[in-house]
Order: structure tokens, then sequence, then C-alpha cells
């Protein structure tokens, strides 16, 4: 077969396997959706991404009005409610997370157990719990929780070092999940400052939130996870990540977040959207995510494809050996099930480990056949050891995370480099003529 022919041949294969990667693409897309919701799943039956509020405190107040109707015939009276909150003059909070797997199946989800303990003072000012024309209806202790199926034993909040007990549900209708504690508004007024210490032990998931509500805020994190994403609308000053473990601290002001003007918004007008977004706090990233990875492997697959086919033509053209399309069509296919191989190991066991055994089996496989097909072990074992440095390559890329795109760049032109300088006295016009002269020479010897 002439070497044109043989091109476009092997283009053609190029095309049908690019549709078969495709394919294997789609399926890590519905696996990794289907992992997607068996996180759901857990989630329903445990917690979810866990947002903290609080505490803060609100006082409900009441008014009678006398209203006209509509028609203006008549008069009603009305009966009005309005509100005032109070943020705490210092914020401190600190987190203690303990992360761990929970398995649905072959799927798992990450999930962990926080130790907060939540300091802080409140300065009260003089005739807070009062309002001009309005009559005092309660006054509650605030801690919105976004999922209180998280919340764990050991619950506990003192004020002075006095016990209140925590009560569910926030007691005011702007904050639909969490806790309250009623405070006796006599009580209030006799103290000017109010030190308050909570105790809660949440479970969550994927993610903890934290409102800095404080004039001053002060957070600290720690957790038994070596891959944190801190996100949120405020970076940490400071964090140490190691092999096993991270810590961040955060400072901020109402300088800063505009806390107040914020937490005014939502209580008197039901504008909360503000609060819910003026978060910082961590997520937990899981690089162990074999979708992730697999999908990261295949964007390079065409590439690593194309290299080992026109390797397989090197050694037909510079060696004279003469090799049927459907023999490249079968080493095609081979490294497309790589892939194949690659995703349906890692369900079951460590990517890593997952990688190279379909790596060694791919290389094997290729080297045993290799070997058949050019008639000499040297050339399929040399063939193997080629297909090896690639997917070691490319298992470098992956783990690369940060500098994949600078390592991957770096490398194709190293490759193409390399292809010039070696091919750089090739002729390629006389070398089409020479396979084509070889061919009919055959024909004619076997007339």
């Amino acid at each position: 077969m002439q070497l044109k022919f043989k091109l476009l041949a092997i283009g053609i294969l190029i095309l049908v396997l690019t549709i078969a990667l495709m394919m294997i693409n789609g399926l890590v897309s519905e696996r990794q959706s289907l992992q997607h919701e068996v996180q759901q799943e857990i989630a329903r039956s445990s917690s979810g991404p866990q947002q903290i509020i609080g505490p803060f405190l609100v006082a409900k107040f009441k008014r009678e009005v006398l209203e006209t109707t509509a028609d203006g015939k008549a008069q009603r009276l009305v009966t009005r409610y309005s509100y005032k909150n109070l943020l705490p003059k210092k914020y401190n909070f600190n987190g203690n997370l303990d992360t761990q797997y929970r398995a649905l199946g072959i799927y798992k989800a990450l999930l962990y157990q926080a130790s907060n303990d939540i300091q802080g003072e409140f300065i009260v000012p003089p005739n807070w719990a009062e309002k001009e024309d309005a009559t005092l209806m309660n006054i509650v202790m605030v801690t919105a929780i976004s999922d209180v199926r998280g919340i764990q034993n050991g619950l506990a909040l003192t004020l002075n070092d006095k016990a209140f007990e925590l009560l569910p549900s926030t007691g005011n209708k702007r904050f639909k999940n969490g806790v309250h504690s009623a405070i006796d508004p006599q009580w209030l007024t006799q103290q000017h400052k109010l030190k308050f210490k909570l105790t809660l032990n949440l479970l969550g998931m994927e993610s903890l939130d934290i409102a800095p509500i404080g004039q001053e805020t002060t957070v600290n994190l720690a957790a038994s996870w070596p891959h944190p994403s801190f996100i949120g609308n405020y970076l940490p000053i400071e964090s140490t990540i190691d092999e096993n473990s991270f810590t961040a601290h955060w400072q901020t002001t109402f300088f800063a977040t505009n806390m107040a003007k914020k937490m005014n918004s939502c209580i008197t007008s039901a504008v909360c959207d503000d609060i819910y977004h003026s978060v910082l706090g961590v997520s937990l990233v899981d690089p162990v995510n074999q979708y992730l990875k697999t999908d990261r492997a295949i964007k390079y697959a065409e590439l690593f494809i194309l290299l080992i086919l026109f390797g397989f033509m090197a050694f037909e053209i510079f060696k004279g050996y003469s090799v049927h399309p459907v023999q490249y069509t079968l080493v095609g296919v081979a490294m497309a099930l790589f892939y194949l191989l690659l995703l349906s190991l890692s369900e079951h066991i460590d990517f890593n480990t997952a990688y190279i055994i379909a790596s060694v089996s791919c290389a094997a496989v290729l080297g045993i056949y290799i070997s058949g097909v050019l008639g000499e072990i040297k050339h399929g074992l040399l063939f193997s050891a080629g297909v090896l440095v690639l997917y070691a390559i490319l298992f470098g890329l992956l783990a690369a995370e940060d500098f994949a795109l600078l390592m991957g760049s770096i490398f194709v032109f190293a490759l193409v480099g390399t292809v010039m300088i070696v091919t750089r006295h090739v002729d390629w016009y006389q070398l089409g003529k020479s396979k084509a002269s070889d061919e009919s020479t055959e024909i004619a010897q076997c007339d």
C-alpha cells in the first residue's frame, strides 16, 4: 500500500478512535453524575454543607396601628411587628474538623465532624430593649445553621457564665434553620457586657462557611485534611498546610464586612442574600477523584494515540516492514481501551494502583503483539518501553495539577522539536516512491 493511502487510512482510524474516546468520556461524565447523586443521597441521610451565622440578639416588638380600609369607609386596628438586632463586638470562632469517608455502594462522600467553640462579647446599649410606641414581645439569641440534622450532642450556651437552654428553630422567620435561646429582658437590661460561649458539634459534608458577624471577628480552623480550598469573600491571613492537615486563621472587622448594615437589612426588610454571601470558610477538596483524573487523562488521549501509531509507522518505514491497516487498528483500539480499563479499575481500587495495572497491561499486550507483527522480540520490548514512558509522562501530568499545562506544553514542544530534528534530512517524497516501488517489485516477483 502506498504511503499516502496508508496515511489516509491512519487518519480515518484516528477519527474513529476520537469518536470512541468521546464515548468513553461520556461514560466518565455519566459515572461522575451518578457519584454526585449518591453523594446527595448520603447528604440527605446525614448532613450537607454547613453554614453558621451567629449567635446574635434579636428583639421583637409589636405596635397597634389604626388603619383605614381601602374603600375609606372604615377603620381597623392592625398589629405591626418590628425588630432590632445586636451583633457581637467580639466574635471568636475556633473549629476543629475531623474528616471521614462514608460509602454507599462503590461510591463514597467526604464528611467531617466539626468541634466548634464560639466565644465573644456583646455590648448592650442602654434602652436597647425599648422602642418608642411599641411593646417588647421577646428577645432571642439566634444561631442560624444551614443543616440542623448535623447538630450532635454537647450543644451548650452560656451568657456571663449562666447556662441557657437552646431550642429548635431560630425563633425568627428570616432564618429558616438553626437554634435559639429565649433571653429574659429584665436580666438583659442589667448586663452591660454580655460574654457568650457556644459549644457546637456539627456533622457536615464538603464545606464549612462562617459569617463574620462581629465588629472584630477572628476565625481559626484546623482539619485532618491536607487539601483545603479557602472559599468566601475573605481569604485567611495565615494558613499552614502539611501532608496530613491544615490550619487557617482569619481576621475581619465591620469596616471590611459592613455586616451591621447587611444584618439590619435582613432583619427589617427580609433582604438576606448579602448575609449568606458574606462568609468565609473552607471546602475540603478530594484530590483522589478518579473521574476528574480520568477525564484529564482523556484530554491527552488523541496526542498519545497519535504518537503510538506514528511510532508504529516509523518501524514500518525505516525498518522496511509491511504493516496492514488492520494491525494499526488493533494497536489504536488497545490504546483507547486503556482509558476504559483505567476508569473501571479506579472505581474499585486506588487510582494510582489502577493506573499502574492499566498501563502495564496495555504496554504488555502491545509489546507481545508488535513482537509477532514485526517478527522480533526486541522491537516488541522497545515498543513496550516507549509506551510505558508515555504513560509515565501522562501520570506526571495528572499529578502536577497546578503545573500540568506548563509541563504538557514543554513535553509537546520537546517532542515536536525532537521529531523535526531527527527527520530533518528525510526525503519524504522519495520515501513514498521507494515504498511504492518495493511493493511493485514484490507483485512482479509473485507473478
